[in-house]
């Protein structure tokens, strides 16, 4: 699989992040994809392809969003 770059995902996406984001979503998306295989196994060399890493990376860019808006809603830092 090749690398992910910060300008592809945004492009592929449409979404407009600064590459402190993309780095955290990325590093989230690699240890989860790397518990499900470790748990789950490679699926055949599915789990290894670039697009199931981007679906993991657009989701863990959700959760993130979603957990920065909270702490800013609550006050928190």
């Amino acid at each position: 699989m090749d690398e992910i770059t910060f300008k592809y995902f945004c492009n592929k996406f449409a979404v407009n992040i600064d590459e402190d984001t993309f780095n955290e979503v990325e590093q989230r998306a690699k240890r989860k994809r790397d518990y499900i295989i470790n748990r789950f196994g490679d699926g055949n060399g599915a789990r290894l392809a670039e697009k199931y890493m981007l679906e993991l990376m657009r989701d863990e860019l959700c959760s993130f969003t979603l957990e920065q808006s909270t702490r800013l809603a609550v006050g928190g830092v």
